[in-house]
């Protein structure tokens, strides 16, 4: 495992603490590789040092076929209990405005993190009981810290960090970043005692969280106390990235309103949810097709957009060939073809001969029209 994913040690140094605390770094596959030097990843973050394994085995599954559903991302946990953090977590639990746990994240850690690995800005946050409950907090007191959150089983009972006091407040004042949350609760003895603020909490989101805040609420009784936080994190990952991986229905309100609202609803994914460019050529695509015979004028302006968006995407670019195929254009099919097959050359064989194959039938069939 070690050999897919990389361990590394990361020691991080805060005035709060006397001495650095130790983090566990674990690589995605094909970090260090030549090929991905330019590449940034996703970061994932808990608390608990024994969720390294899990984390780190299911981020190599889910993410070895392609990056879908989960891209590539550094896995971050403590290398173990360290008494001086947990002091500090303390202090947070008797006096919730003392927010010095927070600074540590935003200066030292985080930052840390971010100037020795190749971070693309988006993190995740994962927890279960009172680090669930943590999560919670810094959702509320300092969002900007991650941009999602996957919450299980959070300890909220006796108001753990004045949540549910102020949830109803603070929750409204989140800035206009899209952000993430996936909240579960079981029925176990051990999360009885936190159902009735967990759903004081999920009704405040019912009521008062703004539009920009994504969020889901599970009582997930089918599963094991300890499996929560597992299933937490698969069921919250595919629904984290659905937006990057499945294209919008034509029948969608998006779509319906045509290509320009497809590319302005994936502009604004790249801005206020991701911080880097999400493609539209999937969707734009679906609507494409789904007018071609009824449109095909309107269809093939569409197919010449896509190009125009995304002029280094081999599959753009075959699609365009393909629509001018089916229009019996066969030389223009040949010529934009022959640009896709270029384009392809970075991309694995499989793919090149995909697109030489491409050609070669646009080419037979040409050359039999010209008889």
């Amino acid at each position: 495992m070690t050999t897919l994913n990389p361990v590394e040690t990361l020691k991080v140094k805060s005035q709060l603490f006397k001495e650095a605390i130790e983090y566990n770094i674990t690589l995605p596959e094909g970090y260090n590789e030549e090929i991905n030097k330019d590449k940034k990843y996703f970061v994932i973050f808990d608390l608990h040092p024994r969720s390294q394994p899990f984390l780190s085995g299911l981020q190599d599954w889910l993410s070895h076929n392609g990056g879908w559903p989960w891209p590539k991302t550094i896995v971050i946990t403590p290398a173990k209990y360290n008494a001086e953090f947990a002091s500090l977590f303390e202090q947070l639990v008797d006096n919730p405005k003392n927010k010095s746990i927070l600074d540590y994240f935003e200066s030292d850690l985080l930052s840390t993190i971010d100037a020795k690995y190749r971070t693309n800005g988006f993190k995740i946050y994962s927890g279960f009981v009172s680090n669930g409950a943590f999560g919670l907090y810094m959702l509320l007191n300092r969002p900007q810290l991650f941009n999602a959150y996957i919450i299980s089983s959070p300890s909220l009972a006796n108001d753990f960090g004045a949540i549910t006091s102020e949830a109803e407040e603070k929750i409204a004042q989140l800035d206009d970043k899209l952000r993430f949350l996936y909240l579960s609760i079981g029925d176990h003895q051990y999360e009885r005692g936190n159902l009735d603020s967990f759903d004081r909490f999920a009704k405040i989101l019912k009521t008062s969280a703004p539009k920009n805040l994504d969020w889901q609420v599970h009582h997930n009784n089918d599963n094991n106390y300890m499996s929560g936080p597992i299933v937490s994190v698969i069921n919250g990952i595919e629904s984290l990235f659905a937006d990057m991986f499945t294209d919008l229905k034509v029948d969608s309100d998006i779509s319906k309103k045509g290509a320009d609202s497809i590319i302005e609803y994936y502009s604004m994914l790249s801005t206020k949810k991701y911080g880097f460019n999400i493609s539209a050529e999937g969707s734009l695509k679906a609507l494409a097709k789904s007018i071609m015979t009824k449109e095909p004028k309107k269809s093939l302006a569409i197919f010449h957009q896509i190009v125009e968006l995304y002029p280094e995407s081999a599959y753009a670019i075959s699609a365009l060939a393909k629509m001018y195929a089916e229009l019996g254009n066969l030389q223009k099919a040949v010529d934009y073809q022959l640009k896709a097959v270029e384009k392809s050359k970075s991309m694995i064989v499989w793919h090149q001969n995909k697109h030489q194959k491409y050609l070669d039938e646009y080419r037979a069939k040409l050359a039999i029209s010209n008889k």
